[in-house]
């Protein structure tokens, strides 16, 4: 889940403590967190700098392709790699 707390003066944006690969350095170890939590983190920070048109554009390319199905992690039922994902998403950026 993505996250972020915003103040008076400063925001700080990450992924929420629920999203299952925080403190699991197996997952970490093996290259299988999920990054989908963090980058969807990302878009809410670029929203935040007024940035709406490239936190659009990460967003679309995340819904891409959790939607396309090809390129998953192991706790959306494949087997991708946290690179794999990253490296999906930055190929479905516009």
């Amino acid at each position: 889940m993505p996250g972020g707390n915003v103040g008076a003066d400063h925001a700080i944006f990450e992924q929420g403590a629920s999203a299952g690969n925080v403190g699991n350095e197996k997952l970490v170890e093996q290259k299988k967190a999920n990054p989908v939590a963090l980058l969807l983190s990302s878009a809410m920070m670029l929203r935040h700098l007024q940035f709406p048109s490239f936190a659009d554009r990460l967003e679309t390319a995340v819904k891409r392709v959790i939607s396309e199905g090809k390129c998953r992690t192991k706790d959306l039922g494949g087997s991708s790699t946290t690179q794999e994902i990253v490296d999906a998403v930055i190929a479905a950026l516009e």
